[in-house]
């Protein structure tokens, strides 16, 4: 699908970098600006052919302003980005925590939509969610055309949005916790630690890669490895007895609170 209106990145942080690079991979002859305080940032990415700067008088007629910026700077972000834009473009929130009704309010008479990405983006292998609430049809076709290249995206509404962060939007770093985990264990049972690095990157891909391309239950997955009385059945008693599922359980629960708390504040 043809990227065929002009796309603003307001705040090019990891985030925003993230998404300009997986557009201009898919799309590499489209209308593309950045905007950012730093101006160095914005710098890095016109020399990697990524984005041009937004001119100083830019404004945008029919296309969509990718908001990523801090949500404390939110309502002054918004009262400077109102005058630059024309009836026909439509604001695309990646902020944790930022309700529709803070962001309509903001935004006036603007069309604005809420998603929740994740930092997997980077690479294109990102997880997205959008909220759907009151979006129509054509909008919702244009913004799943923007995030098809940058991974995974689904559709909620925006009570889930909350669970959506605490399960995708901070899941990189529970997973990369437990990579991390693995490659000490491989190290204390006696392996050196570039060895045990690789295996647990390959071993976690790799079961990505296998429940994806079968589509088994995970479950039946697992019993193909846990034999009776075998190695891995004992690794999962020391997993439960360390409280394993709880803890990852509880890690996306106080993420969704937190998100929650971020929206009232």
């Amino acid at each position: 699908m043809s990227m065929d209106f002009p796309v603003v990145i307001f705040g090019v942080g990891n985030m925003g970098a993230a998404i300009a690079r997986c557009l201009r991979r898919a799309h590499p002859n489209a209308v593309i600006w950045g905007v950012d305080a730093d101006q160095a940032k914005i710098a890095a990415l016109e020399a990697e052919g990524v984005l041009v700067a937004a001119k100083s008088d830019w404004r945008l007629e029919d296309g969509i302003v990718v908001l990523s910026v801090k949500p404390q700077i939110l309502d002054a972000v918004a009262k400077g980005l109102q005058e630059r834009l024309g009836k026909g473009s439509t604001v695309l929130s990646i902020l944790a925590g930022v309700p529709l009704a803070r962001l309509r309010a903001a935004f006036g008479a603007q069309q604005v939509v809420r998603t929740m990405p994740n930092l997997a983006l980077t690479v294109g292998a990102g997880a997205t969610a959008i909220a759907t609430d009151g979006l129509s049809e054509q909008i919702l076709a244009k913004i799943r055309g923007l995030l098809a290249p940058t991974g995974e995206v689904v559709e909620v509404t925006e009570s889930q949005m909350d669970a959506v962060t605490g399960l995708s939007g901070s899941g990189p770093a529970y997973v990369l916790k437990f990579l991390m985990s693995l490659e000490e264990g491989g190290v204390l049972a006696g392996l050196p630690r570039p060895v045990a690095h690789r295996l647990a990157v390959a071993t976690v891909a790799g079961t990505v890669q296998l429940a994806q391309e079968t589509g088994a239950e995970w479950d039946a997955l697992r019993g193909q490895v846990t034999s009776p009385g075998g190695t891995t059945i004992h690794g999962l008693r020391a997993l439960e007895e360390g409280g394993f599922t709880a803890s990852v359980m509880g890690a996306v629960w106080a993420a969704t609170e937190r998100s929650k708390e971020l929206g009232r504040s």
